[in-house]
């Protein structure tokens, strides 16, 4: 059976713990099926990596859902009683004049914003996390942020964790996570602008808040009293597709989905660059 079949066939049990917000999961399905029948030479589509990632921790259920969590924070022992993946969600951003924020993938205590299928907030209970990320293929971090020159992509993640709540509360504990392919990773070959800004970011945090100079506030959100207070609640971290692929827990897809990426991953070989 193929990956793609076994994604329609289990794909009940996958989204107990994946909640696929504006993404069309059939298409991304449908793209699987493309690249398992035409077995091009690589694979590129930064969005169906993240899905496949996201599919194989989450039919691993609780479990699963930890293990992925440990793996991108770095933090071992965060729970969280929606055991939840989030994929293709939508923050509300507190700028003014800015739409929702496209974030990639989502962990934490999240709730699912009223009236909404893609939008989230911050779940209220007593010990809240998030950790929201990035994740880059090929594609570096967009820098052309509308109504602020100094802002970029990371940047806006950033800021969209930092302000996440509920009723004027925010995340008791910020994760932002960065998943590029390892071959980035290489200190002696930044060949990336957010080689840069993470490790600007990373060396002096204060560095964000100079980002974030510009900010106009969106009158109808409620921007944190104290940033800097929430910038020391905040840890960057920067893990690669590889490991997360490597790390995946068994199951029924596992086998599968890590064939795939060992197949159709050139990263490492200089292909696409």
């Amino acid at each position: 059976m193929t990956l793609a079949e076994k994604l329609r066939n289990n794909f009940d049990i996958i989204k107990e713990h994946l909640h696929c917000g504006w993404i069309n999961r059939d298409e991304l399905i449908n793209k699987i099926e493309q690249q398992e029948q035409n077995q091009t030479s690589e694979f590129a589509d930064e969005q169906v990596w993240t899905f496949l990632l996201a599919c194989g921790y989450a039919i691993a259920g609780p479990n699963g859902v930890e293990k992925l969590t440990s793996l991108l924070t770095g933090i071992n022992g965060l729970s969280s009683d929606t055991d939840k993946i989030w994929l293709e969600v939508l923050p509300s951003s507190p700028r003014e004049k800015e739409g929702q924020t496209h974030l990639d993938l989502a962990m934490g205590t999240i709730n699912v914003r009223s009236g909404t299928i893609s939008g989230i907030e911050l779940k209220q209970t007593p010990k809240s996390w998030i950790v929201f990320c990035e994740m880059k293929w090929y594609s570096d971090l967009s820098h052309d942020v509308s109504y602020d020159p100094h802002r970029n992509q990371l940047s806006r993640v950033i800021e969209n964790a930092m302000a996440f709540q509920n009723n004027m509360k925010t995340a008791d504990k910020i994760y932002v996570t960065l998943v590029t392919p390892e071959t980035f990773m290489n200190e002696n070959n930044k060949s990336r602008f957010y080689c840069y800004k993470y490790e600007e970011y990373n060396n002096s945090p204060e560095n964000i808040l100079k980002d974030f100079k510009n900010c106009k506030l969106n009158k109808t959100s409620i921007y944190p009293n104290n940033i800097k207070k929430e910038l020391s609640k905040l840890k960057l971290t920067w893990v690669s597709f590889e490991s997360l692929f490597s790390s995946m827990p068994e199951s029924v897809l596992s086998r599968e989905i890590k064939q795939f990426e060992k197949s159709y991953n050139r990263t490492n070989q200089g292909f696409g660059i």
